[in-house]
């Protein structure tokens, strides 16, 4: 399970424009498994990545220091396990869990064409250079990327605040700053909504990411995921379950 923890404090995530050390027989290990990796999903694509590399925390602020890998790094980490902790992908993202008016908590399921095919996860995902600003990252500049492209909802709109931090763990080595956002739609008009803008990418040869949204009860919610046979991104039922309990 993923460590969830709700935060009130300041979070900055400081930039250095250089990548992480590995040694060369992780390098090799790596470059093997993603030769591997590309032969199961052609879809995968080894962009640039982005690691926490220290982080400090007190009682008025949580700081932390962020440089460069890429995705073979990370989805090594991910389904393969690096035992060093100096070396793991520990990667930032940012994300939102919508909740709609009607109370319904907002998923997608995944495209079958990204790397986790039908699997759920919210609105979001790692981070971008255009997310990096003087030597920073806006986390907030991430998680309105995202949305504008999975949903095309513009966070401007929506009653938003980043509450929760995931933390990693034994199975998962992530950083993930998650808002909680309250929008204005109920669940029928954000599903239609998103119906039509998946059919504009489709007709444009768009990437599509979500390939449908999923409703959840707010009363049921964990219930109702738990009954889902998809594969869900391990931070989802823990989360669900402290905005439950939060609110």
């Amino acid at each position: 399970m993923s460590k969830i923890v709700k935060v009130n404090k300041p979070i900055t995530l400081k930039f250095e424009d250089r990548k992480i050390y590995l040694p060369n027989e992780l390098k090799e290990n790596i470059e093997k498994f993603w030769k591997d990796a590309v032969k199961d999903n052609p879809n995968l694509y080894n962009g640039q990545d982005y690691v926490v590399e220290k982080v400090n925390e007190t009682e008025n602020n949580i700081e932390m220091l962020v440089v460069k890998s890429d995705y073979s790094h990370y989805l090594y980490d991910e389904r393969i396990g690096i035992q060093q902790e100096k070396y793991r992908c520990c990667s930032p993202w940012g994300g939102i869990l919508l909740l709609t008016k009607d109370n319904y908590f907002v998923i997608g399921e995944m495209n079958s064409t990204t790397s986790i095919p039908y699997g759920l996860q919210i609105s979001g995902g790692g981070i971008d250079v255009a997310d990096i600003e003087n030597g920073a990252i806006n986390i907030e500049s991430n998680i309105k990327r995202e949305l504008k492209e999975e949903l095309n909802l513009n966070l401007e709109d929506i009653d938003y605040k980043i509450e929760f931090i995931e933390y990693p763990n034994e199975t998962r080595n992530a950083y993930g700053f998650i808002a909680i956002g309250k929008i204005n739609q109920i669940k029928d008009e954000l599903n239609r909504y998103f119906e039509e803008y998946k059919e504009y990418l489709l007709k444009n040869d768009l990437e599509v990411e979500f390939n449908k949204l999923i409703f959840l009860k707010k009363e049921n919610a964990i219930q109702e995921l738990d009954d889902l046979p998809n594969y869900k991104r391990p931070y989802l039922r823990d989360l669900i379950k402290e905005v439950v309990k939060d609110k």
